[in-house]
């Protein structure tokens, strides 16, 4: 079961399938899509929730942007190449700039994204995904039933290795309407007055050795 639904909704729809749609014989899986909770607080309340209707190993929270194919070459592109791997340090790498550009505004998706805005629906999950490829140093290895258990450690070793950001490193701010497209505001379904930002630039400093 793919839920593709808002996390508000993930209980009723889990205590749902459990009573009515769960099969009997082989096995069942749901795979939850980000973002999962609003907070941490709201976060641990749906893993407890979810946790008190099925086993942990049923339960599969995914990044879906780690499907995108240049995501999923990251690895192969650092630890398989004899050319760049020697390079990709601070010795020959000032700095890294990630970025994420829409061509198109919420157009109607903007009560959903108000809730979030552009920090948690992105930055938070999907960006931190390639900052954590692109910074992480070499898994004990890139294969193997067990290779995943090794590239989150080292996601998880790099991303504690962030320093504490800065307001003044952070830029946010919200795109406006011009005479081709409507703005933010514009959205019927986006609260008006909605301060929720729609962009951010943040610089982050990775402290390690590489």
């Amino acid at each position: 079961f793919y839920f593709a639904i808002p996390p508000n909704v993930f209980v009723p729809a889990g205590t749902a399938i459990k009573h009515a749609a769960l099969s009997t014989t082989g096995w069942n899986r749901l795979i939850v899509e980000k973002p999962f909770g609003h907070d941490l607080a709201s976060c641990n309340e749906l893993c407890d929730a979810m946790g008190a209707l099925y086993d942990e190993d049923a339960i599969y929270r995914i990044d879906h942007y780690l499907g995108k194919e240049m995501v999923q070459n990251l690895l192969v592109l650092r630890f398989s190449n004899a050319t760049l791997e020697p390079l990709w340090n601070r010795r020959h790498i000032s700095s890294v700039t990630i970025t994420f550009k829409e061509d198109i505004g919420t157009m109607g998706r903007g009560g959903y994204f108000d809730s979030y805005g552009i920090i948690r629906d992105v930055m938070q999950n999907h960006l931190l995904q390639v900052l954590s490829l692109v910074a992480m140093e070499p898994p004990v290895r890139c294969t193997g039933d067990d290779h995943a258990t090794f590239v989150r450690n080292e996601k998880v070793k790099v991303l504690r290795c962030i320093e504490p950001v800065e307001l003044d490193d952070v830029v946010l701010g919200q795109y406006v309407g011009n005479a081709k497209e409507p703005g933010y505001l514009d959205d019927k379904t986006v609260p008006p007055g909605s301060t929720t930002p729609t962009y951010c630039t943040a610089v982050l400093r990775v402290n390690n050795a590489r």
